[in-house]
């Protein structure tokens, strides 16, 4: 059993919040923004992906949560595309850092850019209950009654400190009335194998949307170090960049903050390019090929200096 103060029940608290706190800028669009401006970026490279431990609502589901969340990470670590970090390391990086001066949010975004993760997957089931459709003219007949099952997923996308995607699914199987009223008015379990058909086919839902949104995600990187013309980045052998490569780094963007309070940076300018010279397991040593300066405001005035490359700027592959 995880204890209150137990780090990792920390990490998951700090998820949940990054989660509802995003989910509200959705209103101001500027998520979408960031999706369209990368847009035809390199979606086919392999990204480092991690599952946090899904939760649930309601105490006799947090099984059902584990174990969905058990079959999900394993189909991701067969699919081949990705590559699946366990989800400790984003713990115990986010250790690491300073813990004054940061919001839980953020220490978790910066801890997975440090390890080049490009996204995280949180699960929740909301809600089993039983509910009944009404028919009729007015409404005022019961249908037959259903045991329904809610569950709420997101995916996080560390690159760009924003929502990859979101979604909620609904799982319905028809049972008795006799069942109906027991688990509404005794708070009887329900059917083990009706709970079990409707986690099946949930998890196999969200094991398809999940697949489908990570293999249409823009790739990114990260670069960690800086030492004169030699950039340490988050491109290992397990990225499928071969050496050589050229990418290119983009400066931190503006900052946007939102009612919520919540910011997020928008994407920024081309620094540089820079070419792969050599490859680690999960971080490599590049080269900077050419410096870019950003446009000269009219014909009489000249180009300003190129931005300074810094740790903690996107790297793409154009």
């Amino acid at each position: 059993m995880i204890q209150p103060h137990h780090p990792k029940t920390r990490l998951l608290a700090s998820i949940a919040c990054l989660v509802l706190a995003a989910l509200l800028l959705g209103g101001c669009g500027m998520t979408t923004k960031v999706a369209e401006y990368w847009e035809g970026q390199d979606s086919s490279l392999r990204k480092r992906v991690a599952v946090a431990p899904f939760s649930a609502n309601q105490a006799p589901l947090k099984p059902q949560a584990q174990a969905m969340q058990q079959v999900i990470a394993k189909a991701l670590e067969q699919q081949g595309g990705l590559v699946l970090i366990d989800f400790a390391n984003l713990d115990q990086e986010m250790e690491k850092l300073p813990q004054k001066g940061g919001s839980p949010e953020d220490l978790a975004y910066e801890a997975g850019r440090r390890i080049g993760l490009n996204t995280v997957l949180a699960g929740n089931l909301t809600d089993l209950a039983v509910i009944r459709q009404l028919k009729g003219i007015y409404g005022f007949r019961d249908n037959a009654p259903f045991l329904t099952l809610e569950g709420e997923f997101r995916l996080l996308d560390m690159t760009t400190s924003t929502i990859l995607a979101q979604t909620t699914f609904r799982q319905q199987e028809v049972i008795t009335d006799v069942e109906a009223e027991a688990i509404t008015m005794n708070n009887a379990a329900p059917n083990a194998k009706i709970l079990a058909k409707l986690v099946a086919e949930m998890t196999k839902e969200v094991q398809a949307w999940v697949q489908a949104k990570i293999n249409a995600q823009p790739w990114g990187g990260v670069v960690l170090e800086v030492q004169g013309d030699k950039v340490l980045i988050t491109v290992g052998r397990d990225t499928g960049l071969p050496i050589g490569s050229t990418l290119v780094i983009y400066a931190q963007g503006e900052r946007i903050k939102a009612g919520t309070g919540q910011e997020i940076s928008l994407p920024g300018p081309a620094v540089a390019k820079i070419r792969l010279l050599e490859l680690g397991a999960r971080t490599s040593w590049a080269e900077v090929a050419q410096r870019i300066s950003p446009p000269a405001k009219d014909k009489n005035t000249p180009a300003p200096p190129a931005p300074p490359i810094l740790p903690g700027q996107v790297v793409r592959t154009r």
